[in-house]
């Protein structure tokens, strides 16, 4: 019986050194993930890129409006289509107003109204084949693209974002928490 007394307490310290050892707190993690990096417009060449174009595809309406049988659809974040539809089984693509950050419109009387990132921008529409630019609110949205932090003085306003996809391998990455 007492071969068996000292036997135990090796028994027992040898175990735990086993368990101690045979832990193993790391453990290897692959990972992917988008990195998107803003990409910065100045006002400036955005304002000065307002004009009227040829039709082109409505490829993701935004906002419509109706005035004196004309279709104003707005091309989400690029401009506003001008369309007749005077004769509603046969409505024609009149043209497209280029306005780069369009999301809104709005028409009163003679007047469009549309939203160019932090400008208000106002055509006149009085002679819809010859629709002009009349009249910029600078800056009237600006507080909205700030509290979003997507406009800063310095660097301008945010356009779009450069995506990269990022493949990361990580060995012996510490894995205590993984659950």
């Amino acid at each position: 019986m007492n071969v068996n007394k000292n036997m135990t307490p090796r028994y027992i310290f040898f175990s735990f050194i086993i368990l101690f050892f045979s832990c193993q707190d790391k453990c290897n993690e692959y990972t992917t993930y988008v990195n998107s990096t803003p990409v910065y417009s100045n006002m400036e060449s955005l304002r000065d890129s307002i004009y009227y174009d040829d039709i082109r595809d409505i490829n993701s309406p935004g906002k419509l409006n109706y005035k004196s049988g004309y279709l104003f659809i707005s091309e989400t974040g690029k401009g506003i289509h001008v369309i007749d539809n005077r004769v509603v089984s046969n409505p024609k693509k009149l043209g497209f107003i280029n306005i780069p950050g369009n999301y809104d419109i709005a028409t009163k009387d003679d007047y469009l109204y549309a939203d160019s990132y932090i400008d208000l921008v106002i055509f006149d529409i009085s002679d819809i084949n010859s629709i002009k630019e009349v009249n910029r609110i600078k800056g009237s949205f600006q507080n909205y693209y700030e509290n979003r932090m997507l406009f800063s003085e310095n660097l301008g306003i945010v356009t779009g974002y450069n995506e990269e996809v990022i493949e990361e391998f990580i060995e012996s990455k510490d894995c205590e928490l993984v659950f």
